[in-house]
């Protein structure tokens, strides 16, 4: 999450309390072990909300993107996204 959120202007409590949202919701949610994906899943999660580019930075390493098709994917799903939650905001 720091090497996403580099540059962007973010301040480290705005991530540390991401952490502790992830972390609360893993403990609850699993008893010993939590599986990558779901760790994963959840900073996505939480990078969406708080920094577009940090989320599109993360997820490019995270799902592996291999074409510039696939970081036009995401940046599309971001942009709508972002549209939608702005719409049910208003």
């Amino acid at each position: 999450m720091l090497i996403a959120c580099r540059k962007r202007g973010i301040s480290v409590d705005i991530l540390r309390a991401s952490v502790e949202r992830i972390e609360r919701d893993l403990f609850q949610e699993f008893e010993d072990e939590a599986p990558t994906q779901n760790i994963g899943d959840k900073v996505l999660a939480e990078l969406f909300e708080i920094d577009s580019v940090a989320y599109v930075r993360f997820a490019s390493v995270y799902e592996k993107f291999d074409t510039v098709a696939d970081f036009q994917q995401i940046i599309d799903s971001v942009t709508r996204g972002k549209s939608e939650s702005s719409l049910i905001q208003n």
